[in-house]
């Protein structure tokens, strides 16, 4: 149950879960920060810390082609109507938070 991991937790999952297709697919450390476009200190921090922008670890996806983990976090909801696309579009939305007088 990811409830109980923390930030830390999950971060080395995702290094470990890179790691390991990285090994399979046969690249360096090298091939696999060039081609997502991190620098190599950048990609020596992510692997010790275990912290990183998500924008570096979506591009080490991307090239480990484990995008279906990404399509799992960003799950689009399905519409199965336009009529349901429209009523979807014309909710409000409120984009503001107001704290209660008891806050």
């Amino acid at each position: 149950m990811i409830e109980f991991f923390t930030a830390f937790d999950v971060m080395e999952k995702f290094v470990d879960m890179i790691e390991k297709e990285r090994i399979r697919k046969n690249m360096t450390q090298k091939d696999l920060y060039k081609a997502s476009g991190l620098s190599p200190s950048a990609y020596r921090a992510f692997m010790d810390t275990k912290n990183t922008k998500f924008e570096n670890i979506v591009n080490l996806l991307f090239v480990l082609d484990l995008t279906s983990k990404l399509e799992q976090l960003i799950k689009v909801e399905e519409f199965t109507s336009l009529d349901e696309i429209r009523n979807e579009k014309n909710k409000k939305i409120s984009k503001r938070v107001r704290k209660s007088k008891n806050d």
